[in-house]
């Protein structure tokens, strides 16, 4: 594959050379741009976008890598140059983690991930974009390029006392201001022949070997004066052997919740589970048919409603998930929400806000519907930071999200929380397990 990807590029690139008007842009298919940093620029026309040059050519270790199987990569000729436009809706990852430009020094080894339909060719020797990811060689090596010797295998294992892990930690449901967390969690998959599952083995956590997709449980956790509890399953009985049993709500008193279930490799449905009080166990979960017999996941109460739920199903395209609203004063069954909100990228993990603000993620982008309009949810810093699943506790004073670690394979997902101010802005991310509000110490 990395073989391809740098072929293509140099092949793409050096096609300008046929061009009638060497001066004049033309676009080229998108691939990725691998280069060496030259420097960085302003954009004349857009004050907060910056231009990234790159002198184009393989990453030495990719080099050397193909050098040994017999297969070298032809170096780039005559000093092919990449312009490479980061805005504010760039990720821009060094080490793994979110970064400034600033992070990278003149010459080192850079990714860049083209927006789709942006990549075009000046002469034949200059190709523009905009970047999607910018990124270290490093970075994007660990996550797409697992393979090539001397990768890093990174942390496996995890702490079942804690929250986090490699696995994916992910749909947080936060009660009681943030001191009570219901989580749901699965082990990720080995990204090469002979490899472990990795992540925290919990109790009540099934073993996922040899079965079709992951094996999700949730698990709740209280936070007290010394930390958070050690996550305990979440025991809802009758579906000890389904794959997925993930919980999306509950309510403030711990006696109602909204559960998503998908047993075998079957369609997901969405369930309601009952107790008496928060110290007795749970009784059987229900379906709720009235939501249809389709795909249908991780469903919510509207604030203050026992009846509406919106919810994530299978859209006209069966192709990509939209979010739907059951409301029984106004129909029988579950309608599309607005065009708006619904659009034929995939919209998933429907939540709502203390004022039914609707927070939604749209591919790997946190959304939130609010006053009619749909905009995006940004954490703070030059930069688009991944962030989805948010959760607003009901005083809306937080939010609890995940962020993605970039790993080889199925991404590794962990929990975060920051502040949600009234001008709806967020503050600094934190991971869950080192959040320590004041207010925790009485508890």
């Amino acid at each position: 594959m990395l073989q391809r990807f740098l072929a293509v590029t140099t092949l793409t690139l050096l096609a300008g050379c046929n061009l009638v008007n060497p001066d004049r842009p033309n676009p080229q298919p998108d691939t990725v741009t691998y280069g060496n940093l030259v420097q960085v620029t302003t954009d004349a026309e857009e004050p907060d976008a910056r231009v990234v040059h790159l002198k184009v050519g393989p990453p030495r270790a990719l080099e050397s890598a193909n050098e040994e199987e017999g297969r070298p990569i032809p170096p780039a000729t005559g000093g092919l140059m990449a312009e490479v436009t980061v805005d504010p809706d760039t990720v821009v990852l060094a080490n793994g983690r979110p970064a400034s430009l600033e992070a990278f020094r003149v010459g080192a080894e850079l990714v860049a991930v083209p927006v789709p339909g942006t990549t075009r060719m000046i002469g034949v020797d200059r190709v523009l974009s905009e970047a999607s990811y910018l990124m270290d060689f490093a970075t994007y090596r660990r996550w797409r390029l697992p393979l090539l010797a001397g990768t890093p295998e990174g942390e496996t294992e995890g702490d079942p006392a804690r929250i986090n892990s490699p696995g994916v930690e992910h749909s947080p449901v936060p009660l009681d201001g943030g001191q009570v967390l219901y989580f749901a969690a699965h082990l990720r998959p080995p990204w090469k022949a002979g490899g472990t599952y990795l992540g925290a083995r919990r109790a009540g956590l099934l073993d996922p070997t040899g079965k079709p997709g992951p094996a999700e449980r949730s698990f709740r956790t209280r936070l007290t004066a010394r930390g958070w509890t050690t996550p305990k399953l979440v025991k809802l009985p009758g579906f000890a052997s389904a794959r997925v049993v993930r919980v999306s709500w509950v309510n403030e008193a711990e006696t109602s919740c909204l559960v998503t279930v998908r047993e075998g490799d079957g369609k997901p449905w969405i369930g309601r589970a009952e107790r008496v009080a928060a110290s007795q166990p749970w009784g059987n979960i229900e379906r709720l048919s009235q939501l249809g017999e389709g795909s249908a996941a991780d469903a919510v109460y509207l604030a203050g409603s026992k009846t509406m739920i919106a919810f994530a199903g299978k859209g006209l395209s069966e192709q990509a998930t939209d979010l739907f609203l059951f409301d029984p004063k106004k129909s029988k069954g579950p309608l599309p929400l607005d065009p708006r909100i619904n659009t034929p990228s995939p919209e998933w993990c429907p939540r709502v806000g203390p004022t039914n603000q609707l927070f939604f993620c749209r591919g790997d982008r946190q959304m939130i519907y609010t006053k009619g309009v749909v905009r995006p949810l940004r954490l703070p810093g030059k930069y688009r930071q991944v962030l989805t699943e948010a959760n607003p506790t009901r005083d809306g004073k937080l939010l609890f999200f995940c962020r993605p670690n970039y790993t080889p394979g199925e991404l590794d997902q962990d929990l975060y929380v920051a502040a949600w101010h009234a001008d709806g802005s967020l503050g600094a991310a934190v991971p869950v397990d080192d959040w320590r509000p004041a207010a925790s110490a009485a508890k």
